[in-house]
């Protein structure tokens, strides 16, 4: 069983690379799994990716070679690794499954749910990171820092003045400092991101009839959904400062903000913060690396080892996102400027309201196109909504996701192999839809100006944050950090939205993969790929 001190024995045993020692490096990394206290579904998913893997090893590997197995702990944090001598042997490109095996196996590495493959100094690697468990879950974690931020901010404010302005120069400068840590991480982390979400497709033979329906299908639905989102919740927040811009006016701004996407140096989106610009260069660049493929592995190779170091800093930050809300709130307190927080309430309100109805009216455009009872539909959606609703998590909903899709909706298992994972890491309409709302209730509260173009600028920008945000501890820490920026609303709102987004989260979450389910039943059926019987038929309990 697992340890609260989340250390993992050390060990190293060398085994030759057959049969029997192909099971025996699977029991130990099971073991491994359990001690690192990995859900058993989970584990048995990485054992069965691991043995595969181990034999396509066995395939390319000379008779007599052996494999290393390590586990242990390095800097608090556990690994397993598995390590074969020889030649260069990528087992996603040597596996039987083609392009769509490979694709899978990226989009879950990608999720944080596969073991990730190197090669270095003549030796293959295969390296597992299970995730640190906690005596507090991350909710727990962040209620208890916005409880102590508000007890804190209140003694701080009944306090004389002098003691205020002590506590307020240790205060702000201790928040400057960690926002620009974020700052700092949240360009690179998006653009490697995107970047390597755009690689990991493998080739451009994978976007085939599929690749290229399913893909275009979720990127139009996550930003017209944001876009409808806007068109009607918008007029719901009215800052008594908003500027409000039409006519030739709008249109000449939209224009400009569109042009302005291009950058006109390399290094200007990083420092500048600009959103759109630094998503705009790694779309060209992830497109230009996968077209090239193998030309350009020595690149692809360092930013995927970037990607890597970047989102592990990420992490090590995430650990401290509490303390960090504390600190946030305690000087938005401090500036005693908490008396309008009327918009923020009504941005996460709306917020849910919106994630709740998505759902909703995509199962019903499922329920009138397709031809089926809506409560049928419902009841099929509805366990893989739970799942979600109540862990606020994609990964956990990602097995009963896939058992749905293929079992109870009737989606061909070519489609549902290809495309629920790739729809967990892209296609996030609720991600979009809270980002987007939540901007809105902050920018009331700062009375920011809402013209036509911000709304644009908001949706443009939601949509992509939710469709690059990466899957890591405090990936939407990092989004909010650059949504703010890129809107005008000023940083001393992280705090508000990262509070907001505690309880917004859960309704995001569920939002997505309900959508997410829906969507793929019109997709398949367009493609051929849809069994209407099974979709129609009531399920058995």
């Amino acid at each position: 069983m697992g340890r609260q001190a989340h250390t993992l024995d050390k060990q190293e045993e060398t085994v030759l690379l057959d049969a029997a020692g192909i099971d025996r490096l699977a029991e130990m990394l099971t073991e491994a799994l359990e001690q690192a206290d990995v859900e058993r579904k989970e584990a048995l998913r990485l054992r069965l990716a691991t043995e595969d893997i181990l034999t396509v090893w066995q395939r390319g590997a000379a008779d007599g070679a052996a494999c290393t197995f390590r586990c242990g702990t390095r800097w608090g944090r556990a690994y397993i690794e598995l390590l074969v001598p020889g030649q260069r042997v990528d087992p996603s490109e040597a596996a039987e499954g083609g392009n769509e095996t490979l694709l899978y196996a990226n989009l879950l590495a990608q999720a944080g749910l596969a073991p990730v493959y190197s090669y270095q100094d003549g030796m293959n690697r295969l390296a597992f990171y299970p995730p640190k468990p906690q005596r507090f879950g991350p909710l727990a974690q962040l209620l208890l820092a916005i409880a102590a931020s508000a007890v804190c901010g209140l003694l701080a404010v009944a306090a004389p003045d002098g003691a205020r302005d002590v506590v307020s120069g240790i205060v702000t400068p201790l928040f400057n400092a960690l926002m620009g840590i974020l700052q700092t991480l949240a360009g690179p982390m998006i653009f490697l991101s995107v970047c390597c979400g755009i690689v990991n497709i493998g080739d451009v033979q994978t976007l085939g009839r599929i690749g290229k329906t399913v893909l275009l299908r979720f990127l139009t639905a996550i930003f017209l959904l944001t876009g409808l989102t806007a068109v009607c919740l918008v007029w719901f927040f009215r800052p008594e400062s908003g500027a409000s811009a039409g006519g030739a006016s709008a249109a000449s701004q939209i224009y400009s903000m569109i042009l302005g996407v291009i950058p006109s140096n390399l290094l200007s989106p990083f420092l500048e913060g600009n959103t759109l610009q630094i998503i705009f260069m790694a779309i060209c660049m992830g497109a230009a690396l996968l077209v090239l493929g193998e030309k350009t592995s020595a690149v692809r190779a360092l930013c995927d080892h970037a990607n890597t170091l970047i989102q592990f800093l990420m992490e090590l930050v995430s650990r401290y996102i509490a303390v960090f809300v504390f600190v946030s709130l305690l000087s938005l307190a401090l500036s005693q400027s908490l008396g309008g927080l009327g918009g923020v309430a009504k941005g996460l309100v709306l917020g849910m309201a919106a994630c709740l109805i998505w759902p909703l009216l995509y199962a019903l455009a499922v329920s009138l196109r397709m031809r089926v009872s809506l409560p049928v539909l419902l009841r099929k959606l509805l366990p893989t909504y739970l799942i979600a609703l109540s862990t606020a998590s994609s990964s956990a909903a990602l097995s009963t996701n896939l058992e749905t899709c293929e079992k109870r909706l009737g989606i061909s298992p070519r489609i549902a192999g290809f495309a629920v994972p790739l729809g967990q890491v892209l296609f996030k309409t609720g991600g979009a839809v809270g980002f987007f709302v939540l901007a809105l209730g902050l920018a009331e509260f700062y009375g920011v100006a809402m013209p036509l173009p911000w709304v644009v600028t908001g949706v443009l920008v939601s949509a992509l944050l939710a469709i690059a945000a990466p899957p890591v501890p405090g990936g939407s820490l990092t989004c909010y950090t650059v949504l703010l920026t890129q809107l005008g609303i000023p940083e001393e709102a992280i705090g508000l939205a990262v509070a907001g987004n505690v309880i917004l989260d859960f309704f995001m979450t569920s939002c997505g993969i309900s959508c997410l389910q829906s969507e793929l039943v019109l997709a398949s059926s367009r493609l051929g790929m849809l069994d209407v019987e099974t979709l129609r038929k009531e399920t058995r309990k």
